[in-house]
């Protein structure tokens, strides 16, 4: 096997970590399913011990990959599947960086499928391979989110101030800060987990905050690098945050964008969190509103319609 060959799948593997930000998650699955058939096939045949290893890199951040699309596709056994497959690959080739990614991966489906403590324990197991500022980061933020639901204020702090020390840092490892795209985590990434972070806790001026500075970086930043579903879930959240203030224009001004988003880029992570917007509007302070009204039935129809609607999950 030659040079050229794992230079071609090192660059599909960044292509694609970058484009899914911003593509549709189906057919970025289609092409993370080709590319890792091409891996498979190579690892079948016989080659240098250095390209194996290099190989099973490959295959486990095409696992990671496909876990994170599983997850936006509302699939969490088939992605629980897949971060094992990447936690395998990362340990066949001694990859740190992997391995501290799909630990906050493994963290963030448990807390999805309603594991909060058990995401705990994988967030603070994944800080022992964290060699960069960016994967530090990273699971500081994952673990403040999980302590925030888990309504430990206490904890959440100490999560949030351990990840302004790391963010101090300079080192860098190829996969969160090379690679890129889905491996890293941005300042407006950051700030929407913030905003979410403090959803949880129930404090609407630091949400409000945290998620409309989240808004503004992706709107005014690079169009390649503005995740479309980071800044919805930022948009929800921030509808959230007006609602506990009692404003019901701030919270439909806020999910107008969101609502217009076309049918194949609804993750199922947006009709979750929206599902928590159905139960705020329906409190008594808004039940005679119009608007009120109005905007269920919009995010009822948004609902209906998600980007996973008819596939079969992969594996």
């Amino acid at each position: 096997m030659g040079a050229t060959a794992l230079e071609q799948l090192d660059a599909d593997v960044t292509r694609i970590a970058n484009d899914y930000v911003h593509v549709p998650p189906v057919p970025m699955m289609v092409e993370m399913l080709r590319v890792r058939r091409r891996v498979y096939t190579l690892l079948e045949g016989h080659q240098r011990p250095s390209d194996t290893t290099h190989l099973y890199l490959l295959a486990g951040t095409l696992s990671g990959l496909l876990a994170n699309a599983s997850t936006d596709l509302g699939y969490h056994d088939a992605a629980g599947e897949q971060a094992r497959a990447a936690w395998a690959y990362a340990e066949l080739c001694g990859h740190n960086g992997l391995r501290a990614w799909t630990r906050g991966m493994q963290a963030l489906i448990e807390y999805g499928s309603q594991r909060p403590r058990r995401a705990v324990v994988l967030a603070q197991n994944g800080q022992q391979y964290a060699e960069s500022a960016t994967a530090r980061v990273r699971l500081h933020n994952i673990e403040a989110r999980i302590w925030a639901k888990l309504g430990s204020p206490a904890d959440t702090e100490r999560c949030i101030g351990a990840a302004d020390t790391a963010r101090e840092s300079t080192a860098t490892d190829n996969l969160h800060d090379e690679v890129g795209g889905v491996f890293g985590f941005n300042e407006p990434k950051s700030q929407y987990y913030a905003g979410a972070t403090y959803i949880h806790l129930g404090q609407a001026a630091p949400a409000l905050q945290a998620t409309q500075r989240a808004i503004d970086l992706y709107a005014n930043g690079p169009e390649e690098r503005r995740s479309y579903g980071a800044e919805s879930l930022a948009r929800v959240d921030n509808a959230t945050a007006h609602l506990i203030n009692g404003s019901l224009d701030g919270a439909a001004s806020a999910l107008h964008p969101v609502l217009e988003l076309a049918e194949d880029k609804r993750i199922a992570q947006l009709e979750e969190r929206l599902s928590g917007v159905r139960r705020r509007i329906a409190d008594p302070e808004f039940q005679d509103a119009v608007e009120a009204r109005r905007l269920d039935e919009r995010i009822e129809e948004f609902c209906g319609a998600g980007a996973a609607r008819g596939m079969i999950p992969p594996t």
